[in-house]
Parts: structure tokens; C-alpha cells; sequence
């Protein structure tokens, strides 16, 4: 009984050592930077209805605001312009994320269909890791 005891607080130590899963926002705000090629601490989140997050990007020179949509779907990440239409259609690049270095770090892959293949995996505070 006290080695079952034992067990369970080291699996429990373990999992809360390890931290907390990304949120949605932070999986969005990589995703957009990786799709848009710009820093992703550049670009603002907020949760709306039905887990979608907005998410806005100023661009620096002029401050022209783009705006953008986006949800998980599973290891996918499905986004759109706002307006606009959600890229989901075969044709579109499909973007999904993993986490990696023990759930530290996040890999975001961009998969297009007449392209190569873009990763790049960034860190809980949004710096990429090279």
C-alpha cells in the first residue's frame, strides 16, 4: 500500500513539474507569427465564444492592424483573416502544433501542398528556439 501511495505522489510530482499545457492563445499567437512570418510577441490574442481566438498584428512602420481567427482542432490550428474564410480546404497549408522538450516548447509546422514544409519551435514566452 505505501509504495502504491509512493507512485501516485511522485506521478503527480511529475506531471505539475512538467507545467501547464499551452493555452489556446499562445498556440494561436505562434501559429499566425509562423503562417505571417512576424514575432509572435507582436501579435495581441483574446478568447471569443466557442474556443475561437482573435488575434490582431500592427504592423510597425505604419501601424496598420491586421486581424485574424483562430481554433484548435485537435494538433491542427485552423485560421482565417478577419473576415474571412477559415483555412480548411485541401488546398490550404495545413498548420498544426506538438509540444516537445517535455512540454516546454512548441513546434509549429506549416504544411503546404506545392511547398516544402516549415517548422519552428519556440519556447513559454514566445522566443523561437534554434
Amino acid at each position: 500500500m505505501r509504495l502504491l501511495a509512493l507512485l501516485f505522489v511522485l506521478a503527480v510530482a511529475s506531471s505539475a513539474a512538467a507545467g501547464p499545457a499551452f493555452e489556446t492563445k499562445a498556440i494561436c499567437r505562434m501559429a499566425i507569427a509562423v503562417v505571417m512570418e512576424r514575432d509572435p510577441k507582436l501579435v495581441q490574442a483574446r478568447d471569443l465564444a466557442d474556443g475561437v481566438v482573435a488575434l490582431n498584428y500592427t504592423r510597425p512602420f505604419d501601424n496598420f492592424i491586421f486581424s485574424y481567427r483562430c481554433r484548435i482542432e485537435g494538433e491542427r490550428i485552423v485560421w482565417a483573416d478577419d473576415p474571412g474564410r477559415w483555412r480548411d480546404d485541401a488546398g490550404d497549408a495545413r498548420v498544426s502544433f506538438e509540444v516537445d522538450g517535455g512540454g516546454d516548447r512548441l513546434r509549429i509546422i506549416v504544411s503546404r501542398a506545392n511547398g516544402p514544409t516549415r517548422q519552428q519551435l519556440f519556447d513559454r514566452d514566445l522566443n523561437e528556439v534554434k
